[in-house]
């Protein structure tokens, strides 16, 4: 069984963490409403799909923050590493999740603009016979 040796103070971790540091009240009240934004979600019968979406991240954005505060403050690459991951994967998740939005939205405009000739009365556009009595 090995005992790992605890890491040393290093002060370049603690220099290049000190952005994230001090954000790090910002980012716990964005992950903490992420979180409660999750939960309301969750009442309704649609967010209960994705509720654990703006749950998940605000929990890693709150992680991000205590570790980068760590980092900062012991100059702990560990935390640093964890504290950056969380944000990588923040990032991920949230660029993920505009393109489903934007394929979203460009089929939502095609099947408007669809719905628009369709109901202007020119039925020829679509090749279709138009009602006779």
């Amino acid at each position: 069984m090995t005992v790992e040796q605890p890491q040393a103070m290093n002060p370049s971790v603690s220099t290049i963490m000190r952005p994230l540091s001090d954000a790090a009240g910002w980012m716990k009240l964005i992950g903490t409403l992420g979180i409660i934004w999750g939960v309301l979600l969750a009442f309704t019968i649609v967010g209960l799909i994705v509720a654990w979406l703006p749950i998940w991240m605000g929990i890693l954005l709150r992680r991000a923050a205590t570790e980068s505060e760590i980092a900062n403050r012991t100059g702990h690459e560990s935390n640093a590493i964890t504290a950056t991951s969380s944000l990588h994967t923040i990032f991920k998740v949230q660029g993920v999740i505009v393109l489903v939005m934007l394929a979203f939205w460009t089929v939502g405009i095609v099947f408007a603009i669809l719905a628009i000739l369709a109901s202007s009365g020119d039925t020829q556009a679509f090749g279709a016979v138009p009602f006779v009595r």
